[in-house]
């Protein structure tokens, strides 16, 4: 599959790359001008595939998008209010920053998908659109179950999990921390990866809460959380890093 990057923040052109080098797409280029990055569209009949951010210097994603209706798009952004604008144009996916290996791999497999099925004449501008997918919607709180009571914890207040045994300790921000029956892969399974991810093998981070990181530990809600280096990577990926 054939593939160009779109991004002015010359960190995710890497880490998109280097994703699409783990899943052997054929990278063709990774642009942070965006003008430069319509020329090559017009000039490629081969072009597959673009991952695309939407906010950028002299023209947006969505001017791209626009000249280009019939090209294969991802959507990779940190803003979260035009994920419905993006599919009236008929985008594969939306991405939100950071994106996780996981969730860039579901986006490929759903360009594949499209790919390999779109064997119909492409549509015509005056054509009614196919419906859109929605946009997935982050969820705001888990319930867990506590003395054989289920009780609502909302996921903003999470600030750390930690595992105990055959338990889980949920540490709070505001309201009382939880001890769960319960194990870490369940628990993650039920959180949004762009918001928690692992640092060690007993403690799960909210990323918005983390104060400081160093080699071998994490500052977070005054409590310092060891760094293994299993996750280290895993954690940099998701961190609006400059470099």
């Amino acid at each position: 599959m054939n593939c160009i990057i779109v991004d002015d923040d010359l960190f995710y052109c890497k880490t998109l790359s280097s994703y699409c080098e783990r899943l052997k797409l054929n990278v063709i280029g990774s642009y942070s001008d965006p003008v430069e990055a319509l020329g090559v569209i017009a000039e490629r009949t081969d072009l597959d595939l673009i991952f695309l951010d939407l906010h950028m210097p002299d023209i947006s994603g969505f001017d791209i998008l626009k000249s280009n209706p019939q090209i294969n798009v991802v959507i990779s952004t940190m803003d979260d209010t035009k994920a419905i604008e993006a599919f009236d144009y008929n985008v594969v996916d939306y991405l939100l920053k950071p994106v996780t290996l996981d969730r860039f791999i579901r986006a490929v497999n759903r360009a594949k998908e499209r790919i390999q099925g779109n064997s119909a004449a492409p549509i015509s501008p005056t054509a009614t659109p196919a419906a859109a997918p929605p946009a997935e919607k982050a969820p705001e709180e888990i319930y867990v179950n506590v003395n054989k009571r289920l009780v609502k914890i909302l996921i903003k207040d999470i600030y750390m999990i930690e595992a105990k045994g055959d338990y889980i300790l949920i540490k709070l921000v505001e309201g009382k921390n939880q001890v769960v029956h319960t194990t870490m892969k369940s628990i993650l399974s039920k959180l949004p990866d762009t918001k928690f991810v692992r640092v060690h093998r007993s403690y799960v981070v909210n990323i918005k809460k983390i104060v400081d990181i160093e080699d071998s530990g994490i500052l977070i809600n005054s409590e310092i959380v060891p760094i293994s280096k299993t996750y280290r990577d895993d954690l940099l990926s998701k961190l609006n890093l400059i470099n």
